[in-house]
């Protein structure tokens, strides 16, 4: 069919605004868009997170905690969990650095230190969300499909210069890490997404604005970068949007034709 099209949309900067809120024109553009076509979100945060977004949108498809686990018609189709022996390597090596780490499931977030420090205050405040409840052993009885480690750039060569075969390192902040399974990211799973809808790759449009958006921005049929995106976001979108308080969700969408 020819209107055979998926939308993605990632939540935060994109979605949302600065304020954490989703502007009227992104919300009515979306419900327009689901009229005719299938919409989705690909988000770092994981469902329980994501909820409230997902129910005001009536959104239906949706790919969390960056790739980890992917969600049609609110039944999974799709889960990749951490490795369990590279993990415990991970928090025996960020215990010796001192860096804190944020546990995450699928729908829970807990923190393995007794006490948050400053930079993961600062980096759950960044996303919108208290500190985490704390419980040390939260992994050994959970599969994992995500890691939060706070950490800065020129920290990065601790973790990310091979050290884990089975793991990727994705900044999202500039003090905080996601740590996920190596095959996985928003784009592979949007992959998965779109084979089960029957949808070619060069009929998804994906918008976004952060370093994690930037691989599915650069490979779908076509990538819309949010105005206030990474610059190097936008030096592989297709096109580059307004923000998302500047209604550039539905500025793009016109462009685009599709609204």
């Amino acid at each position: 069919m020819a209107n055979r099209k998926l939308f993605v949309f990632d939540i935060d900067g994109t979605l949302l605004d600065e304020n954490k809120q989703i502007p009227d024109s992104t919300r009515e553009a979306v419900k327009r868009l689901a009229e005719n076509y299938e919409v989705a979100i690909a988000t770092g945060r994981n469902r329980t997170m994501a909820s409230e977004i997902i129910e005001e949108l009536a959104i239906e498809n949706y790919i969390v905690c960056n790739g980890a686990a992917a969600y049609y018609k609110h039944d999974s189709i799709y889960t990749n969990f951490l490795n369990k022996d590279e993990l415990d390597r991970l928090i025996r090596l960020a215990d010796e650095n001192g860096h804190q780490i944020v546990y995450e499931t699928v729908d829970e977030l807990k923190r393995r230190s007794s006490q948050a420090n400053k930079r993961m205050e600062e980096g759950m405040a960044h996303v919108g969300f208290p500190v985490p409840e704390h419980d040390h052993d939260y992994y050994k009885e959970q599969s994992l499909v995500q890691c939060l480690i706070f950490y800065t750039e020129e920290e990065s060569s601790l973790y990310e210069d091979g050290q884990f075969d089975h793991f990727r390192f994705v900044r999202w902040h500039d003090k905080g890490v996601d740590v996920l399974p190596v095959g996985g990211s928003k784009f592979s799973t949007i992959e998965r997404l779109a084979e089960h809808l029957d949808i070619r790759n060069e009929d998804i449009v994906a918008f976004g604005d952060g370093f994690n958006d930037m691989e599915m921005i650069k490979h779908v049929g076509t990538g819309v970068a949010m105005g206030n995106a990474e610059a190097e976001v936008k030096k592989v979108a297709d096109l580059v949007t307004t923000s998302s308080s500047e209604n550039g969700i539905q500025l793009a969408l016109e462009k685009l034709g599709f609204n």
